[in-house]
């Protein structure tokens, strides 16, 4: 087993400092005492254990459209959507103790229960997306969609093993026992709801992103979601990452998309829009989700920051 004392976020990312960062060992799964999380959380960098991505300062779970919620974070979360047949999440955050004590309360607060889920989603197969699902197909019977590459990536015993926020290292993470596969192009339809599959590795080897349709006061909107935001290491995997942009901006355009989000809260402005949106909800208004920002600003997203990003890191193995 290779053991690398990374978080998930050692990749090339933009890193957002914040002080106070909120870390125990509520979260440490083997019930480590605070000396020996201390021990293995000062092993890493002081810059990501500072940083957003390891802030786990709770997010007052709101709706941001009539049938998609958020619970989880500052630095990573769960989407929830509603269908007319139960209850479909979108990753599961870090751990089992993120599941029962972060995302059901969530669920609950939100007045929606727990025992309608039937799909967990797993973007890619690092354990800040994966981490609750085991809890979800053992406690609530859900069914775990992945794709197949992916599936094999988290059983890899050559996969980097990572450290989270509370001194776990990813391999001490209880996997799902079972999944079904999801490819690309696929339609993951519960009731009336159908979300598109995007197989966009890159990231992680078999990740994938999201096409789902939502409505705002009834009103249909379109909203993707980018799987995995983070640049990987090698040349080769850069290019992929590329590739599987491009893919996903091409095909996001041809459903019109006008909105976008990311599980990771703090790398692309949704905690200033779930402020908006408690704001308004104060005020008790039917204004526009602020998720939904239009196309020509998605494009700007994909272009100005995603793809910007990864063309300065290719450019980066020309100038070594």
């Amino acid at each position: 087993m290779k053991k690398t004392f990374l978080g998930i976020f050692s990749i090339t990312v933009i890193t957002y400092l914040l002080s106070g960062c909120t870390t125990s060992n509520n979260g440490n799964i083997t019930k480590l005492s605070e000396d020996k999380i201390s021990t293995r959380l000062n092993k890493l960098p002081s810059s990501l254990t500072s940083s957003d991505l390891f802030n786990t300062t709770v997010i007052e779970p709101t709706q941001l459209f009539d049938n998609l919620y958020f619970v989880g974070y500052v630095s990573v979360g769960t989407f929830v959507i509603t269908t007319t047949e139960g209850i479909i999440l979108i990753d599961t955050m870090w751990t089992p103790h993120d599941a029962k004590h972060v995302i059901v309360p969530g669920l609950k607060e939100l007045g929606l229960n727990p025992e309608d889920i039937k799909y967990v989603i797993v973007t890619h197969g690092h354990s800040d997306h994966y981490g609750g699902a085991h809890y979800f197909e053992s406690h609530y019977g859900a069914k775990i969609l992945m794709r197949k590459n992916e599936w094999n990536y988290i059983h890899n015993p050559n996969a980097p093993v990572l450290t989270d926020p509370f001194g776990n290292f990813s391999t001490e993470i209880p996997l799902p026992s079972t999944y079904t596969q999801v490819i690309d192009g696929e339609k993951i339809s519960l009731g009336k709801t159908n979300l598109t599959v995007l197989a966009t590795p890159g990231h992680t080897p078999g990740g994938l992103s999201l096409i789902i349709p939502v409505t705002d006061n009834g009103i249909p909107h379109t909203v993707a979601l980018w799987g995995g935001t983070g640049l990987p290491d090698t040349k080769e995997a850069n290019q992929t990452y590329l590739h599987s942009l491009n893919y996903f901006q091409k095909i996001a355009n041809k459903n019109d998309v006008d909105g976008s989000i990311s599980n990771h809260p703090f790398s692309h402005d949704l905690i200033n829009q779930i402020n908006q949106i408690n704001t308004l909800k104060n005020l008790k208004s039917d204004q526009q989700s602020p998720v939904v920002t239009g196309n020509k600003a998605f494009n700007e997203y994909i272009d100005d920051v995603l793809r910007n990003n990864v063309q300065k890191k290719l450019s980066s193995f020309e100038s070594n």
